[in-house]
């Protein structure tokens, strides 16, 4: 019997690099969301799959000392001495025996007993769905793939058909728990997220949404032209539809689909109030419940998008206008209005050969969604490669698309309107940069026994310094997957260190100077780093202990109005590492107005960055930072490293 498992999960924003400010914390508390259910890892709720072959251990509280030295560490760098002073003292105070952290301490090592993870459902209430911007740049990442080389309609129509066997064969994967176990060293890593990549939702609600999975889901949705279809990918019996059924059906659908449909996906662009009351509003009318529910339920996403004009490309490479492709759709005039961003996972195919994906960030990070992107290139690729045709049987026994033909009142039309201008707002807004730095990768970095990550962390800060002045407020992704149930740290990369490399970088020291400096920045990165992943970073537990004390009533304390804390959670650089095996990329935008984002991936032989901030700021420059980095990575090559 199928089994549909609904879950009602708080939320909140902290996209891998992304953290909420203490107004969001406040609001979603004094909007009531400090009332918890059953103390139970509410993620793992969600699925009956179960992925882990060994036991994990529940994620560490760290010891209070320690963080408050960790913090006042990472703050040094970016406070003058007049705030830090002021800043040390009230951490001592908060810290002594007299102060508040020693009693939030100790309702928090209670929780961390009476919990599976302490700090999972408080993360995802403060992080993901009780975030109410709009999931597009701030949130939901977007992955770009290789360009593929369609020569006509039945090309796409092709692809697209392997492309939803590939998934399909990969969700049986994970079901059956044929999935390898994932190690750092000697260490497991937690599966779990895996099993929710497919089949899962976001539902937009007040005063936070929700999330809804089914562990069988039998059809996918597909967008084109702004047309809604459901498709079936299981026959009666439950067998997996093949290649050659699976494309007379998507040659069906194109042709239905020569005249645009009405938008009504461009509504989950809005910021989540607003889209929240527009949900209930479309979904009261005649039949739309049912086919919302149908969207919900699916398995997937395949939006089918139209071919970019070339005039769009203006000092743009390919990459950089895919990216915004991902991430927004691009324009409101091309494929704006062909999403449906509450569903975890959008595959997207235009017949100009972009390949990639927008992915809903609430459920897992990045790793994961690249894990299935590579497997779905690497699937059509062997199909490719095999040299074997599996579309030539009979067209007549193929399954025939279900338009989903919403009903709008005048209401929902203006709505429409609104947030089309929004959204289109929105695509204008982003500016990417992304390009492929091939002097050197990682392989020689690691010859000269240097970590590739530290090596590029460091880069990035020179970049800003350079630029700005000033070093940022620098946050890189660490996963925390060794512990069970549990997401990601912050790793407050900023260091004396590194701003003592920019300042000799800038400043024009000698070459065994800058060597020197160098190896103390990537020393003290590695350390940085290390700590965090491990379970003894500074803001999760910061994030902890606020809970506590909100959830007790205890006025916040002074730490957290503090101008070191308000600084120092001002990612205006934010950062992660994401690896692919395919020629792909995954990319976001920044998490303030006035900040940068980078995702890279190291490779042996050259780096791939894909940068990124907002047109709306006039301090920022995504093109200068781009090509700041690449004049700093070759500077960093000369001081004699590489």
């Amino acid at each position: 019997m199928s089994k549909v498992l609904r879950v009602h999960l708080t939320s909140s924003m902290l996209f891998q690099n992304r953290y909420l400010s203490l107004q969001q914390i406040n609001h979603i508390f004094n909007m009531g969301l400090s009332k918890r259910g059953p103390q139970v890892a509410q993620c793992r709720g969600l699925t009956s799959i179960q992925l882990n072959k060994q036991e994990l251990p529940k994620q560490p509280v760290p010891d209070l000392h320690q963080t408050a030295q960790r913090y006042l560490r990472s703050l040094k760098p970016l406070l003058n001495d007049q705030e830090y002073s002021k800043t040390e003292k009230i951490v001592q105070d908060f810290i002594s025996e007299c102060g508040l952290g020693p009693k939030l301490q100790k309702k928090l090592l209670e929780r961390y007993e009476k919990t599976d993870s302490w700090m999972n459902e408080w993360f995802l209430n403060a992080a993901y769905l009780g975030y109410r911007d709009s999931v597009l740049l701030m949130s939901s990442p977007g992955t770009v793939g290789p360009p593929q080389d369609f020569k006509s309609p039945e090309d796409v129509q092709k692809f697209a058909a392997q492309l939803i066997v590939a998934v399909s064969t990969y969700n049986n994967l994970v079901k059956k728990g044929d999935i390898k176990q994932e190690m750092v060293g000697p260490t497991p890593l937690d599966m779990q997220p895996y099993a929710l990549i497919l089949g899962t939702h976001r539902i937009p609600g007040l005063p936070l949404d929700k999330q809804f999975h089914t562990d069988d889901s039998r059809h996918i949705i597909i967008l084109k032209n702004q047309n809604i279809f459901k498709l079936p990918i299981t026959d009666d019996r439950g067998i997996p539809l093949t290649e050659s059924q699976l494309t007379p059906a998507l040659k069906d659908l194109f042709e239905r689909s020569v005249t645009p449909g009405i938008p009504v996906g461009i509504l989950t662009g809005s910021p989540r109030d607003t889209w929240a009351q527009d949900f209930e509003a479309l979904k009261a009318i005649g039949c739309n419940s049912g086919l919302i529910k149908n969207i919900e339920e699916a398995l997937f996403i395949l939006c089918l998008d139209k071919e970019i004009p070339r005039n769009k490309f203006a000092g743009k490479n390919d990459s950089s206008v895919r990216a915004r492709q991902a991430l927004t759709g691009f324009s409101i005039d091309t494929n704006a209005g062909n999403r449906w961003h509450d569903k975890t996972l959008q595959f997207i195919v235009s017949p100009d050969g972009f390949v990639g994906t927008e992915y809903e960030h609430s459920p897992c990070e990045g790793g994961p969604i690249g894990v299935i992107q590579d497997f779905v290139l690497k699937y059509v690729d062997s199909k490719k490669n095999s040299g074997q045709d599996e579309t030539s049987p009979s067209t007549r026994d193929f399954p025939r698309p279900q338009l989903l033909k919403f009903e709008i009142n005048e209401g929902i039309e203006r709505s429409i309107e609104e947030a089309t201008r929004f959204v289109g707002g929105m695509c204008e807004k982003i500016d990417m940069e992304c390009f492929t730095f091939d002097d050197f990768g990682s392989a020689e970095i690691k010859k000269v026994k240097m970590s590739p990550d530290s090596f590029i962390q460091t880069a990035m800060q020179v970049t800003f310094f350079r630029m700005h002045g000033k070093p940022p407020a620098h946050y890189e992704s660490g996963g925390l997957r060794r512990f069970r149930n549990t997401r990601t740290e912050a790793i407050r990369s900023t260091s004396v260190e590194s701003v003592g490399f920019a300042k000799i970088m800038a400043m024009g020291g000698s070459k065994g100077e800058k060597r020197e400096a160098l190896g103390r920045a990537i020393s003290a990165h590695k350390r940085i780093a290390g700590e965090a992943v491990t379970g003894a970073g500074v803001d999760r537990h910061l994030f902890g202990l606020k809970m506590i004390a909100k959830e007790e009533k205890i006025e916040l304390p002074a730490l957290y109005s503090d101008v070191g804390f308000t600084r120092s959670c001002h990612w205006n650089l934010t950062s992660s590492q994401v690896p692919f095996k395919t020629a792909s990329f995954m990319c976001y935008g920044p998490v303030v107005e006035d900040g940068y984002g980078c995702c890279y991936n190291p490779r042996a032989d050259e780096i791939f960055f894909a940068c990124s901030s907002f047109n709306t700021c006039k301090e920022t420059c995504t093109k200068k930072f781009a090509d700041t980095l690449r004049q700093v990575l070759c500077d960093m090559k000369d001081v004699g490293y590489v």
